[in-house]
């Protein structure tokens, strides 16, 4: 027998499943060539309803069915024979960005702060915390990357996040085609999948506005102008993260929550993180005034 979490684990745990159902037919197939007859399919997270799920079910019987048949079934039923083909394009999509999720570097899935996304404050000044497991990821970046080198691993998450925006825009256009009767269910789909994208984007901002607090921090202070400038345009970027995510949060409770974690934040905690980033611009736009 085999564990698996057709819907997801820790890597991105905000969200009730993750929008890959193509890296879960392959994962399928790898398991029945390899013998196993039997599976665990589910954790405290995971276990959502979803097109992950549908997929998989397909290999539950036999014979093994092809894949891309597999998923047009499911995104037939899911948001009707017109919007298969450009769901099926987003999936493709969707399921190649998350190949780059940089997932081997130790622990890394329990400390970097996917769960939070665009809710994580910025710190303008260390705090001295250490992340703890999936909860709390202050800003102690440098422990969110497991064996990777914090460029790399900001790299892995801005690719992974642009590939995104790729299959994102598949999955409006073809939005377009779903009937009315399925059509809150599809837009509900759609929440879901932009929710990874902004917390991955959100995740690179992070890694990239500590790395260069660094710099800030050990500029002497008429040479922090330029470092500040690129700081404040990280957190105005987090601040239209945090108000998009915002609608997201208020539309669809499910995301955010984890059963064993419950909420890694609510709406209002976003707007805190807007206020939160203004508070650290008007900091920066005061050093350099000083300086």
């Amino acid at each position: 027998m085999a564990k698996v979490q057709w819907g997801n684990t820790w890597e991105m745990s905000a969200v009730p499943y993750i929008p890959v159902p193509n890296l879960v037919v392959e994962h399928c197939q790898n398991l029945l060539q390899a013998g196993v007859q039997g599976l665990m399919v589910s954790w405290t997270l995971g276990g959502y309803p979803s097109p992950n799920f549908e997929a998989a079910e397909a290999y539950y019987f036999s014979p093994m069915p092809e894949g891309g048949e597999a998923l047009l079934q499911v995104a037939e039923r899911r948001y009707g024979r017109e919007a298969a083909g450009g769901v099926r394009a987003a999936w493709d999509a969707l399921s190649k960005a998350f190949q780059e999720f940089p997932m081997e570097g130790g622990d890394v899935v329990y400390r970097v702060p996917t769960q939070h996304g665009p809710a994580n404050p910025l710190r303008l000044h260390p705090t001295g915390y250490q992340a703890g497991m999936v909860l709390f990821p202050y800003d102690n970046y440098k422990a969110w990357v497991g064996d990777y080198p914090v460029e790399i691993a900001e790299g892995q998450f801005e690719k992974m996040a642009t590939l995104w925006e790729v299959g994102l825009d598949k999955f409006r256009q073809a939005l377009t085609k779903v009937p009315k009767n399925k059509l809150a269910a599809a837009q509900k789909d759609l929440g879901i999948a932009e929710t990874c994208g902004l917390h991955f984007r959100s995740v690179a901002n992070q890694m990239h506005f500590y790395r260069l607090r660094e710099d800030w921090l050990a500029a002497e202070p008429g040479q922090r102008a330029s470092v500040a400038a690129r700081l404040k345009k990280i957190a105005e970027g987090e601040i239209e993260l945090a108000k998009r995510q915002y609608f997201l949060a208020r539309q669809d409770s499910t995301i955010a929550y984890e059963a064993s974690n419950h909420y890694y934040y609510r709406p209002l905690d976003l707007v805190e993180k807007v206020i939160n980033c203004q508070h650290a611009i008007s900091l920066l736009e005061e050093s350099v005034a000083k300086s």
